[in-house]
């Protein structure tokens, strides 16, 4: 990281679609003016020609903010211009907030990881499974999740419901236990949504009370809303980009997300946030290590180690170890990664999704590669045996109603979805294969006992999801 020698003034400008940098000299390495340059270069082509509406981004480095600023706009509209201070719907990055609540009330004695869900909410529908609340946090449990169409969602999604009432969401209504907890890892917002109703019953106080009385307010942070959209015009729409254009997404109350995802925050809230949690203010030193430590499956004949904590992916850009999560609906996307042998935070939130715009996981990667001036790692070729095309050559999947197929072409990898070739990778060693078009996707398979047990995909070097060997 270069070191900035002095700090750059913000200049007033009127055209919000040519925003200038907000930085701050700080006691330690910082980014420099050029590397500004490309960040905000990166940003408006996402606009441009990716099609975001608007997005923010913010840059901290050795726990201090170094870089704040918005692209674009927050409306359909275009009257109102995305700032470092717009809130946005952040998405599964909310599931941060429940899980240091849950560890916060370990912390206090008052519930153990180890329980089981339903001690806590015996009321659960006989289909979800007797999972623990450790497993619930690390996405171990099994249970795969019901589809919500959000562009057309179920009217009692337009009112207010708590606690309880979530047992009726339609992940966890149409959900179903596709495995026994701990032999795959399988995204839940359902096993969230969970532990936002433990949270309540533990503490004794609703989900929004407990985290804003307890997370939010020791550390002023008045910005973030939980369970409710901040007030217009500081708050920006969820928006679909279709063939024919933009437009809002159908009202959701913010209630129906609970533990898995009701959090609006700016890029300046989040990295408040982010600081505090990372210093030790929220969380004993256990808890901490806890929550970014990896998660573990268990299969016919071995366990094995795959990249995400408790609301935490885990993975390495260019070398350079990471952490965090990210957010994803169908009316925009967030991010929110630090490196920690760097010092480097960053946060991103758009509000846009649709006809193959920009994801933020995507869009943090590159500003995150331009500060640490590195490269994705590079593909090098990799010899490979019949006998390693042997052990993965299979059928995969994750509980859904996709179906994988792992085979090979020579050398190369192809990845069949639902019959149909989607992918060509190349071995670049270990069992490890890379994308050569696409260097930050990154995919690779661990044993379980004489053949390949589980499949792991990354994608900007955040950790996406596991696929289990099914035949």
């Amino acid at each position: 990281m270069t070191l900035l020698l002095a700090s750059l003034a913000s200049c007033v400008s009127g055209d919000a679609a040519r925003p200038t940098a907000a930085l701050a000299r700080t006691s330690v390495e910082s980014i420099a003016a050029e590397t500004v340059i490309g960040i905000e270069s990166e940003l408006r082509s996402a606009i441009e020609d990716g099609g975001l509406v608007g997005v923010s981004v913010a840059v901290a480095a050795g726990g201090a903010p170094v870089y704040a600023q918005g692209f674009g706009h927050a409306d359909a509209g275009r009257s109102i211009p995305a700032t470092k201070d717009t809130a946005f719907d952040v998405a599964s990055i909310g599931k941060h907030f429940t899980a240091v609540a849950i560890l916060l009330l370990r912390d206090e004695g008052r519930l153990s990881i180890d329980q089981k869900a339903r001690d806590w909410v015996p009321e659960l529908p006989d289909h979800f499974p007797d999972a623990t609340i450790e497993q619930l946090l690390r996405h171990t449990s099994g249970f795969v999740d019901g589809e919500l169409d959000e562009q057309n969602p179920p009217p009692e999604y337009r009112k207010k419901r708590y606690g309880a009432e979530l047992l009726s969401d339609v992940a966890i209504a149409r959900g179903s236990a596709e495995f026994p907890p701990d032999r795959t890892w399988v995204y839940s917002n359902a096993g969230y949504v969970v532990l936002g109703i433990i949270v309540e019953r533990a503490s004794g106080a609703r989900y929004d009370r407990f985290v804003r009385e307890r997370l939010l307010d020791p550390l002023r942070l008045d910005g973030i809303s939980v369970l409710e959209r901040v007030s217009e015009p500081r708050m920006a729409q969820a928006l679909r980009r279709t063939e024919s254009g933009v437009a809002e997404m159908p009202y959701i109350d913010m209630t129906a997300y609970g533990g898995a995802g009701s959090i609006c925050a700016s890029v300046v809230d989040l990295m408040t946030w982010w600081r505090a949690l990372n210093d030790g203010s929220l969380l004993s030193p256990e808890s901490l290590a806890t929550l970014r430590s990896a998660s573990t499956v268990t299969g016919v004949a071995d366990r094995a180690e795959v990249p995400y904590g408790m609301a935490q992916r885990l993975g390495r850009l260019g070398g350079h170890r990471k952490v965090g999560h990210t957010g994803t609906f169908d009316g925009g996307s967030a991010a929110l990664y630090y490196y920690p042998d760097d010092d480097l935070a960053v946060a991103v939130l758009s509000n846009t999704r649709g006809l193959g715009t920009p994801h933020a996981r995507s869009l943090e990667a590159e500003i995150a590669l331009e500060i640490l001036d590195t490269e994705p790692t590079e593909t090098r070729r990799a010899p490979l045996s019949e006998e390693q095309k042997a052990l993965i050559r299979g059928r995969y999947g994750h509980g859904g109603k996709k179906r994988f197929i792992a085979q090979f072409e020579g050398d190369e990898l192809i990845v069949v979805i639902d019959d149909r070739p989607a992918e060509r990778l190349v071995h670049v060693g270990g069992l490890e294969f890379r994308n050569p078009a696409k260097p930050l996707v990154h995919e690779y398979f661990l044993m379980d006992g004489a053949r390949v047990g589980w499949w792991v995909y990354n994608e900007s070097a955040s950790y996406v999801e596991v696929l289990r060997r099914l035949d």
